[in-house]
């Protein structure tokens, strides 16, 4: 899908995709707000957004697109490289950042390669982000998440949040789900780790957080 205010960058994206037999094209919007309107009702694999320097509009849109589907790869088109609206994008859920003036001809591979998981960041804010990174392994440690782990990304969350101590009705908030969503995770963490009540779960994160390489296959293994 693809949100540009640009209709001959729209065009001229829609052209050279249509030649591309394992992209297709599910979407196009003028604007921000019906973008994010499109994204929950199409559900695309991948979003292209134009933005400009400073706009904070496209910044919530990509936060709300992430939240409408959570499986959707979006990956920013800007005019102007601004490192700092850089970063404000891929903290927002954005997987890539392109400048708008890409050869069409290295667009589909860049897609591709971000649909199967890799991100697409310019070499030059590379070294801005593993900083960062590193700066949050130090400082988020009560995070501290197994090497190998049965959990999915989802039950992570939630068990995060079960040690801060969120209720059924705050994790439902917090995460955008139904209290029988939430219920239901719950019931999956409790069976991988082999325990009955959620103290005994965030009890046995703890033991797991400090020792990060263990498994979180049942309490006392």
């Amino acid at each position: 899908m693809t949100v540009d205010g640009d209709p001959l960058a729209r065009r001229a994206l829609r052209a050279h995709l249509a030649s591309e037999r394992d992209l297709d094209l599910v979407g196009e919007a003028a604007d921000a707000s019906t973008g994010v309107d499109l994204v929950s009702e199409q559900q695309p694999d991948l979003v292209l957004i134009a933005v400009t320097a400073g706009d904070q509009r496209s910044s919530d849109a990509i936060g709300e697109m992430v939240k409408a589907s959570p499986h959707t790869r979006i990956i920013v088109l800007a005019i102007e490289r601004d490192e700092d609206t850089q970063m404000q994008l891929l903290r927002a859920g954005a997987a890539g950042w392109l400048m708008k003036s890409i050869d069409l001809e290295v667009l589909p591979r860049v897609l591709r390669g971000v649909h199967a998981g890799e991100a697409a960041v310019p070499r030059a804010l590379c070294k801005r982000v593993v900083t960062e990174a590193i700066g949050l392994g130090r400082t988020d440690l009560n995070r501290l998440r197994p090497i190998r782990s049965s959990l999915t990304r989802r039950e992570w969350e939630v068990v995060d949040l079960l040690a801060e101590g969120a209720t059924t009705a705050g994790l439902a908030r917090e995460l955008q789900l139904s209290q029988a969503t939430v219920r239901t995770h719950i019931k999956h963490i409790l069976g991988k780790f082999g325990v009955h009540s959620r103290d005994e779960a965030v009890r046995h994160v703890e033991r797991l957080r400090r020792d990060p390489a263990g498994s979180p296959s049942g309490p006392g293994r």
